[in-house]
Protein backbone atom coordinates (compact mmCIF):
# COMPACT_ATOMS: atom_id res chain seq x y z
CA UNK A 1 0.00 0.00 0.00
CA UNK A 2 1.41 3.41 -0.98
CA UNK A 3 1.94 6.15 1.59
CA UNK A 4 -0.79 8.17 -0.13
CA UNK A 5 -3.31 5.37 0.34
CA UNK A 6 -2.16 4.76 3.92
CA UNK A 7 -2.68 8.41 4.80
CA UNK A 8 -6.13 8.47 3.20
CA UNK A 9 -7.16 5.36 5.13
CA UNK A 10 -5.64 6.72 8.36
CA UNK A 11 -7.47 10.04 8.19
CA UNK A 12 -10.73 8.39 7.16
CA UNK A 13 -10.52 5.74 9.88
CA UNK A 14 -9.93 8.36 12.56
CA UNK A 15 -12.85 10.52 11.46
CA UNK A 16 -15.12 7.48 10.98
CA UNK A 17 -14.64 6.62 14.66
CA UNK A 18 -17.32 9.23 15.21
CA UNK A 19 -19.79 6.69 13.85
CA UNK A 20 -18.64 4.15 16.45
CA UNK A 21 -19.05 6.65 19.30
CA UNK A 22 -22.48 7.55 17.94
CA UNK A 23 -23.51 3.88 17.95
CA UNK A 24 -22.41 3.48 21.55
CA UNK A 25 -24.16 6.66 22.67
CA UNK A 26 -27.39 5.69 20.96
CA UNK A 27 -27.59 2.12 22.28
CA UNK A 28 -25.90 1.94 25.69
CA UNK A 29 -28.90 3.64 27.31
CA UNK A 30 -31.08 0.66 26.32
CA UNK A 31 -29.66 -1.50 29.10
CA UNK A 32 -29.78 1.23 31.70
CA UNK A 33 -33.45 2.25 31.71
CA UNK A 34 -34.66 -0.07 34.46
CA UNK A 35 -31.77 0.83 36.77
CA UNK A 36 -32.22 4.58 36.18
CA UNK A 37 -35.97 4.31 36.69
CA UNK A 38 -35.47 2.55 40.01
CA UNK A 39 -32.78 4.95 41.27
CA UNK A 40 -34.55 8.20 40.37
CA UNK A 41 -38.13 6.87 40.70
CA UNK A 42 -39.04 8.04 37.22
CA UNK A 43 -42.52 8.15 35.70
CA UNK A 44 -43.25 6.99 32.15
CA UNK A 45 -42.84 10.47 30.66
CA UNK A 46 -39.42 10.91 32.27
CA UNK A 47 -38.26 7.52 31.03
CA UNK A 48 -39.42 8.39 27.53
CA UNK A 49 -37.67 11.76 27.64
CA UNK A 50 -34.32 10.03 28.20
CA UNK A 51 -34.99 8.23 24.94
CA UNK A 52 -36.22 11.17 22.85
CA UNK A 53 -33.87 13.76 24.39
CA UNK A 54 -31.01 12.99 21.99
CA UNK A 55 -33.47 13.23 19.08
CA UNK A 56 -34.30 16.79 20.08
CA UNK A 57 -30.61 17.50 20.37
CA UNK A 58 -29.78 16.36 16.87
CA UNK A 59 -32.61 18.43 15.37
CA UNK A 60 -31.09 21.50 17.00
CA UNK A 61 -27.53 20.52 16.10
CA UNK A 62 -27.78 19.78 12.40
CA UNK A 63 -28.27 23.37 11.18
CA UNK A 64 -25.70 24.60 13.72
CA UNK A 65 -23.21 21.96 12.57
CA UNK A 66 -23.69 23.02 8.96
CA UNK A 67 -23.03 26.65 9.89
CA UNK A 68 -20.02 25.79 12.05
CA UNK A 69 -18.45 23.45 9.50
CA UNK A 70 -18.62 26.19 6.86
CA UNK A 71 -17.39 29.00 9.12
CA UNK A 72 -14.79 27.22 11.27
CA UNK A 73 -14.08 24.09 9.26
CA UNK A 74 -14.97 20.40 9.34
CA UNK A 75 -12.05 19.45 11.60
CA UNK A 76 -12.74 22.14 14.20
CA UNK A 77 -16.42 21.24 14.31
CA UNK A 78 -15.67 17.53 14.65
CA UNK A 79 -13.41 18.30 17.62
CA UNK A 80 -16.24 20.23 19.28
CA UNK A 81 -18.58 17.31 18.63
CA UNK A 82 -16.09 14.83 20.11
CA UNK A 83 -15.84 17.05 23.20
CA UNK A 84 -19.65 17.02 23.43
CA UNK A 85 -19.68 13.21 23.37
CA UNK A 86 -17.07 13.16 26.12
CA UNK A 87 -18.87 15.69 28.33
CA UNK A 88 -22.18 13.91 27.70
CA UNK A 89 -20.73 10.56 28.74
CA UNK A 90 -19.17 12.04 31.88
CA UNK A 91 -22.39 13.86 32.74
CA UNK A 92 -24.47 10.74 32.21
CA UNK A 93 -22.20 8.47 34.24
CA UNK A 94 -22.03 10.85 37.21
CA UNK A 95 -25.51 12.37 36.98
CA UNK A 96 -26.87 13.07 40.49
CA UNK A 97 -30.43 13.59 39.28
CA UNK A 98 -32.84 12.98 36.42
CA UNK A 99 -32.52 16.59 35.20
CA UNK A 100 -28.74 16.34 34.98
CA UNK A 101 -29.01 13.03 33.13
CA UNK A 102 -31.58 14.44 30.71
CA UNK A 103 -29.40 17.39 29.74
CA UNK A 104 -26.35 15.12 29.44
CA UNK A 105 -28.33 12.96 27.03
CA UNK A 106 -29.52 16.07 25.17
CA UNK A 107 -25.89 17.15 24.78
CA UNK A 108 -25.10 13.72 23.37
CA UNK A 109 -27.86 14.28 20.83
CA UNK A 110 -26.22 17.54 19.77
CA UNK A 111 -23.15 15.45 18.98
CA UNK A 112 -25.10 13.04 16.76
CA UNK A 113 -24.37 15.36 13.84
CA UNK A 114 -20.95 13.64 13.83
CA UNK A 115 -22.21 11.03 11.36
CA UNK A 116 -23.07 13.71 8.79
CA UNK A 117 -19.85 15.68 9.23
CA UNK A 118 -17.69 12.55 9.28
CA UNK A 119 -19.06 11.47 5.91
CA UNK A 120 -18.58 15.00 4.55
CA UNK A 121 -14.97 15.22 5.70
CA UNK A 122 -14.05 11.77 4.37
CA UNK A 123 -15.62 12.56 1.02
CA UNK A 124 -13.47 15.70 0.80
CA UNK A 125 -10.18 14.13 1.90
CA UNK A 126 -10.41 10.74 0.14
CA UNK A 127 -8.88 10.14 -3.31
CA UNK A 128 -11.57 9.84 -5.97
CA UNK A 129 -11.05 6.10 -6.57
CA UNK A 130 -11.48 5.26 -2.86
CA UNK A 131 -14.12 7.83 -1.97
CA UNK A 132 -17.15 5.52 -1.89
CA UNK A 133 -15.33 2.82 0.07
CA UNK A 134 -13.95 5.23 2.66
CA UNK A 135 -17.18 7.18 3.16
CA UNK A 136 -18.96 3.90 3.92
CA UNK A 137 -16.66 3.38 6.90
CA UNK A 138 -18.81 5.73 8.95
CA UNK A 139 -21.93 3.61 8.39
CA UNK A 140 -20.00 0.43 9.19
CA UNK A 141 -18.72 1.97 12.42
CA UNK A 142 -22.24 2.97 13.43
CA UNK A 143 -23.35 -0.67 13.21
CA UNK A 144 -20.19 -1.82 15.03
CA UNK A 145 -20.87 0.73 17.78
CA UNK A 146 -24.51 -0.32 18.14
CA UNK A 147 -23.52 -3.98 18.31
CA UNK A 148 -20.71 -3.29 20.78
CA UNK A 149 -23.13 -1.42 23.05
CA UNK A 150 -25.42 -4.44 23.37
CA UNK A 151 -22.50 -6.77 24.04
CA UNK A 152 -21.12 -4.37 26.66
CA UNK A 153 -24.49 -4.17 28.40
CA UNK A 154 -24.82 -7.96 28.33
CA UNK A 155 -21.32 -8.40 29.76
CA UNK A 156 -21.96 -5.89 32.54
CA UNK A 157 -25.25 -7.56 33.47
CA UNK A 158 -23.58 -10.96 33.58
CA UNK A 159 -20.72 -9.55 35.63
CA UNK A 160 -23.11 -8.29 38.30
CA UNK A 161 -23.97 -11.94 39.06
CA UNK A 162 -20.34 -12.60 39.95
CA UNK A 163 -19.05 -12.52 43.51
CA UNK A 164 -15.54 -11.61 42.38
CA UNK A 165 -13.85 -9.07 44.62
CA UNK A 166 -13.04 -6.69 41.74
CA UNK A 167 -16.74 -6.50 40.85
CA UNK A 168 -17.55 -5.15 44.31
CA UNK A 169 -14.45 -2.93 44.36
CA UNK A 170 -15.46 -1.20 41.13
CA UNK A 171 -19.08 -0.94 42.20
CA UNK A 172 -20.40 -2.78 39.15
CA UNK A 173 -23.39 -4.12 41.08
CA UNK A 174 -24.24 -0.86 42.79
CA UNK A 175 -23.59 1.43 39.81
CA UNK A 176 -24.43 -0.84 36.88
CA UNK A 177 -26.15 1.81 34.76
CA UNK A 178 -23.42 4.35 35.44
CA UNK A 179 -20.83 1.92 34.13
CA UNK A 180 -23.00 1.27 31.06
CA UNK A 181 -23.14 4.96 30.17
CA UNK A 182 -19.62 5.69 31.34
CA UNK A 183 -18.01 3.15 29.00
CA UNK A 184 -18.42 5.73 26.24
CA UNK A 185 -15.90 8.03 27.94
CA UNK A 186 -12.96 5.93 26.70
CA UNK A 187 -13.70 5.89 22.93
CA UNK A 188 -14.89 9.52 23.02
CA UNK A 189 -11.62 10.60 24.62
CA UNK A 190 -9.57 8.55 22.15
CA UNK A 191 -11.48 10.01 19.20
CA UNK A 192 -11.06 13.56 20.49
CA UNK A 193 -7.30 13.05 20.78
CA UNK A 194 -6.90 11.41 17.38
CA UNK A 195 -8.73 14.25 15.62
CA UNK A 196 -5.67 16.42 16.22
CA UNK A 197 -3.80 14.19 13.77
CA UNK A 198 -6.04 14.75 10.76
CA UNK A 199 -5.53 17.79 8.50
CA UNK A 200 -8.15 20.38 7.72
CA UNK A 201 -10.50 19.55 4.87
CA UNK A 202 -8.97 20.56 1.51
CA UNK A 203 -12.40 21.49 0.18
CA UNK A 204 -13.00 23.87 3.11
CA UNK A 205 -9.54 25.37 2.65
CA UNK A 206 -10.35 26.08 -1.00
CA UNK A 207 -13.64 27.73 0.03
CA UNK A 208 -11.56 29.95 2.33
CA UNK A 209 -9.16 30.82 -0.48
CA UNK A 210 -6.26 28.92 1.13
CA UNK A 211 -5.24 27.14 -2.07
CA UNK A 212 -1.63 26.39 -1.14
CA UNK A 213 -2.60 24.76 2.16
CA UNK A 214 -5.28 22.76 0.35
CA UNK A 215 -2.67 21.50 -2.11
CA UNK A 216 -0.31 20.56 0.74
CA UNK A 217 -3.11 18.60 2.37
CA UNK A 218 -4.00 16.79 -0.85
CA UNK A 219 -0.30 16.01 -1.39
CA UNK A 220 -0.57 13.68 1.62
CA UNK A 221 -3.24 11.51 0.00
CA UNK A 222 -2.61 11.68 -3.76
CA UNK A 223 0.47 12.12 -5.99
CA UNK A 224 1.21 15.73 -6.85
CA UNK A 225 0.37 15.10 -10.51
CA UNK A 226 -3.20 14.11 -9.55
CA UNK A 227 -4.01 16.98 -7.20
CA UNK A 228 -5.81 19.05 -9.85
CA UNK A 229 -8.02 16.06 -10.72
CA UNK A 230 -9.44 15.70 -7.21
Amino acid sequence: MSNFKKNAFKYSTIVALGGFVFGLDAALISGAFKFITAEFDLNEWQVGSLGFGPGIGVLIALPLAAWSSNKYGRKATLKVIAAMYLISALGSAFAPSFITLFFARLLGGLAFSSITLAAMYIGEIAPAEYRGKLVSMTQINIVVGLTAAYFINYWLLQTTNSDAEWVNTLGLKEYTWRWMLGIEIVPALIWFGLLYIVPRSPAWLIYQGKYEEAKRTLANVVPESEIDDQ
